[in-house]
Parts: structure tokens; C-alpha cells; sequence
């Protein structure tokens, strides 16, 4: 038995979010498969309620501030005896301990490969903290080969002290009745035809832009009306889409839905035609494994959740060609043996993935980790990936 500290904020800052909900997912996993470890979870200050856990799980509620974290979490964690500490959101909010070993999972290197499509202050405290804080861990976690590869040449961290765990979709996400999806749909969005959809964000690194650009040279072509369907909040980097669309002449078939809770965003899967997800740049990239999971057609740029953990499941386009993502589209939309083969394979894709083989993985690293701190008394040891 061993005293593990997760700082688990995000799961509560930052759900809905990759790094939230990887946060969220890992934590209910390791609820159920580990009875050994007792987990001590950083939880918000704020007075929100912890969540339903068992009893070996404990909540200690942490400044989000960084003057206060820098003074207070090291402290902690040698007050409590904590023998490892998992830092899962790029270790922007790590403040190690030298009494025990540091884990931390570094998504992706967005700030350093597409600087500007990361708010300014962002991007100067990642840039200054992450690359310190992934030499001062004894080991890091990835989510891709890609990531993986660029952790080692962009920080310079050697590539056997990196693990590559894929998360996965959650298990809410599976074939629903199209049919029934879409009378829901009508009355709560006004979705009134099929549609293609796109989730993800409205960050320019995610090309929604292009998307747009290329649904409306494409759906000159076709005998029947199609709409493009977009959920997210908007930020000031997404206020010009509305615009390209007004002239674009599509600002009356391209719906934009804003905020949209995970029940609709499920159904919204369930209901699509088509999925195409145009992202310039991603770490992992989960709506592609996601739409699959309810069994919907996917077309997206060579993201790793498709060419690693999904491969030959979708259609792939050049992200930054618009006649080859007007193409997938149209035989996405249009094409029905390929539509049921893309179907069929995305499934069966998604079907090994789950969020109980990415805790387990992860669970495996954490004790790697204590074995080789107590075995060398005290002394941190690099995990091997």
C-alpha cells in the first residue's frame, strides 16, 4: 500500500475539456480497479463538493494561485507521506516535492508548435514551466506516439523516460437510433435535415474555418439540403466564423449551437451523417474515436487518435487542401458501401479502447514508479518507456 496525491482540479476546473476530462476519467477508473493505494486528490477551494469515492479516496481542497501552490503543495506532500505525485495537466500547476517521486502527463506541445493559436499568457507560463518541471519529473506520460516524439525533440527529454498511454472515449458514446436522434434533435436545435457535424473546440488550430470554406463549394454539387452543425462556445479567436458564413451564402444551413451538455452532444453523434474534423495539430484528438464509438462515418485530417489508435477506420484529408476535404465529404455523405465500411470499422476500432485499459496502464506506471523509489530508498528513478 502506498499514499498516492493526484492533483484531480482539472477533473472539476476543466471537464469538458481533454485535460478535464482525462483527469475525471482516470480518477473514477482507479476508484474501481485499485483497492491497494490510498489516493489523495487535490480538489478546488472553492467549496465544491468532492465526489462520490470510496473511503480510501481522500480530498484536500489547494489554492489554484501560484505564489500560494509554490508555498503550500510541497509542504503538504511531506506532511502527508505522499510516496508518489501524478501532475495530469503538463505540470502547469506542479510544484514538486523532493521527498517523493513526480508523475506528469504532457498532452501535447501545442504552445511550442502553433504558438499563436494559444491566449498570451498561456503560452509564456507554459513555456517557461513545462519544460522545467518535465526535467525535474521522474517520468512523464503522453497520449500519442506524436506527442511522444515531440516531447523528445522539442524539450529534449530522453524518449525511454516517456510512456505512451492512449486514453479513450467514455463509455456514454454508442450507436443510438439515427432516427430518433434527429426528432429530438429538431425540437431542441432546429435541425431540420441531415447534417454533418464537427465538435472540438473553435480554436483556429482547429480549422473549423476551412470546413466551412469547403461545405459551401461542395454543397453547390448536391440535389438535396445538408447542414453543417457546430456545438462550442464561442471566443473572440471564433467571432469571424459567423461572418465567413454570411459570405459564404451557408449562414442559413451552417448552425452553430453554442454550449451543448454531453446527454445532446451524444445525440448529436448519434444523429449525424457524417463527422469531419479538420484540426490542424493534436496531441491525441478524441471526436473522431468518439463519433465512431456511435457509429458514424468519419473523415478527419491525420490526427493520432485515427493513425495510431484507429487506423483505417476513417477517411483522411489534407488539412490544408480544400479540394481533398471537398472530396471526403462528398463520398462520406454520398457513397453507401463506403459509408458502412467506414461504419463497421470505426466501431470496431474504438472497441478495444476503454477508459478501464488506460487506468490500468497508468496504475501499472504508478507502482512501477514505487517499486523503484523504495527500492533504491528514496532515490528517483526514471520510469523506462
Amino acid at each position: 500500500m502506498a499514499r498516492i496525491c493526484i492533483d484531480a482540479r482539472p477533473a472539476v476546473i476543466a471537464r469538458g475539456t481533454g485535460i478535464g476530462n482525462y483527469t475525471y476519467q482516470l480518477i473514477q477508473y482507479l476508484a474501481v480497479l485499485d483497492d491497494q493505494h490510498d489516493y489523495y486528490l487535490l480538489w478546488p477551494d472553492d467549496g465544491t463538493k468532492p465526489l462520490p469515492m470510496p473511503p480510501r479516496f481522500h480530498f484536500h481542497p489547494m489554492s489554484r494561485d501560484r505564489r500560494k501552490e509554490a508555498e503550500q503543495l510541497p509542504r503538504w506532500l511531506e506532511s502527508q507521506g505522499i510516496e508518489l505525485y501524478h501532475a495530469p495537466d503538463n505540470g502547469l500547476h506542479a510544484f514538486p516535492s523532493y521527498t517523493c517521486p513526480m508523475l506528469v502527463t504532457i498532452h501535447d506541445l501545442i504552445p511550442f508548435v502553433m504558438p499563436e493559436t494559444v491566449r498570451r499568457g498561456y503560452r509564456r507560463n507554459f513555456l517557461e514551466k513545462v519544460p522545467k518541471i518535465a526535467r525535474e519529473a521522474c517520468g512523464i506520460l503522453t497520449v500519442s506516439e506524436v506527442a511522444k516524439r515531440d516531447i523528445h525533440s522539442i524539450l529534449g527529454i530522453p524518449q525511454e523516460r516517456i510512456r505512451v498511454i492512449y486514453p479513450a472515449q467514455e463509455a456514454v458514446f454508442v450507436p443510438g437510433d439515427p432516427d430518433l436522434a434527429r426528432c429530438r434533435l429538431y425540437q431542441l436545435y432546429g435541425i431540420s435535415s441531415p447534417y454533418i457535424l464537427y465538435t472540438g473546440g473553435l480554436n483556429p488550430r482547429k480549422n473549423v474555418a476551412e470546413l466551412i470554406y469547403a461545405f459551401a463549394k461542395a454543397r453547390k454539387y448536391w440535389d438535396r439540403e445538408v447542414q453543417l452543425v457546430i456545438p462550442g462556445e464561442f471566443s473572440d479567436q471564433a467571432e469571424r466564423l459567423p461572418l465567413l458564413c454570411q459570405a459564404l451564402g451557408v449562414d442559413q444551413s451552417v448552425l452553430f449551437l453554442g454550449f451543448v451538455p454531453m446527454d445532446d452532444i451524444v445525440t448529436l453523434y448519434q444523429g449525424a451523417r457524417l463527422f469531419a474534423y479538420p484540426s490542424l495539430y493534436e496531441g491525441f484528438g478524441l471526436p473522431p474515436l468518439e463519433a465512431m464509438a456511435c457509429g458514424v462515418p468519419v473523415i478527419t485530417s491525420p490526427v493520432p487518435s485515427v493513425t495510431e489508435a484507429a487506423k483505417g477506420a476513417a477517411l483522411l484529408f489534407n488539412p490544408e487542401d480544400t479540394t481533398s476535404l471537398i472530396d471526403r465529404l462528398n463520398r462520406g455523405l454520398w457513397e453507401v458501401p463506403l459509408r458502412e465500411t467506414m461504419r463497421q470499422r470505426g466501431l470496431a476500432a474504438v472497441s478495444p479502447l476503454s477508459w478501464e485499459k488506460t487506468a490500468a496502464e497508468t496504475l501499472a506506471v504508478y507502482n512501477e514508479i514505487l517499486g523503484a523509489h523504495r527500492h533504491n530508498e528514496g532515490q528517483v528513478r526514471p520510469i523506462e518507456g
